[in-house]
């Protein structure tokens, strides 16, 4: 509809266009504005053929049978971020709103893509992989030293003092001054 419309004025401005000098101005202004509205869109000329997009066919009208090679169907509405026809136009004039395309088995669709789903053979083989790096880190790693080698080594850093006797006082704290203090109120004096 809006072809036709921007056809007829566009034949319009032609055949007016000897009339005066300030209507012929005006009028290739006009011109200039429908040349370049109408460079803007693609015209789809047939709607039951397939328009490749990044290697995927899009079908309008409903012309997309799903086939073995690709049985899902998918759908993708104008209003869609992804939607790959902007500034298309059917050869009526109408613009398209829905497009169909196909994918393999095992495929969904995502925008204008189709991408593979994660399945219970994806996930368990990413598990298996995972645990099978963690034990091949934690056998690379080196081990912990043996208990006598430590000893060794921190007699050779710093000297220590021989341990006490076990005795029976070895257990009691005993505070480091002699004296135990008391809480006391304070004092005060008197004034005569």
């Amino acid at each position: 509809m809006r072809v036709s419309l921007l056809i007829l004025l566009f034949s319009g401005s032609i055949l007016a266009s000897g009339v005066t000098t300030t209507q012929s101005s005006n009028q290739s202004q006009s011109d200039d504005f429908i040349l370049n509205f109408l460079k803007s869109f693609k015209v789809i000329q047939e709607p039951n053929h397939p328009i490749f997009f990044e290697g995927i066919a899009f079908y309008f009208y409903g012309a997309y049978i799903p086939s073995p090679e690709r049985p899902q169907s998918c759908i993708i509405l104008a209003s869609h971020p992804e939607w790959p026809f902007g500034g298309s136009v059917f050869r009526n004039g109408t613009m398209p709103t829905v497009a169909a395309f196909g994918c393999h088995q095992g495929e969904a669709c995502q925008g204008t893509k189709c991408v593979r789903v994660f399945t219970h053979m994806n996930v368990t083989t990413f598990t298996l992989v995972g645990v099978i790096i963690v034990l091949v880190i934690c056998l690379i790693s080196p081990a912990p030293k043996p208990r006598i080698q430590r000893r060794r080594e921190q007699r050779l850093e710093r000297p220590r003092r021989p341990s006490p006797r076990d005795s029976i006082i070895s257990n009691v704290f005993l505070p480091n001054e002699n004296r135990i203090r008391y809480a006391m109120p304070p004092g005060y004096s008197q004034s005569n």
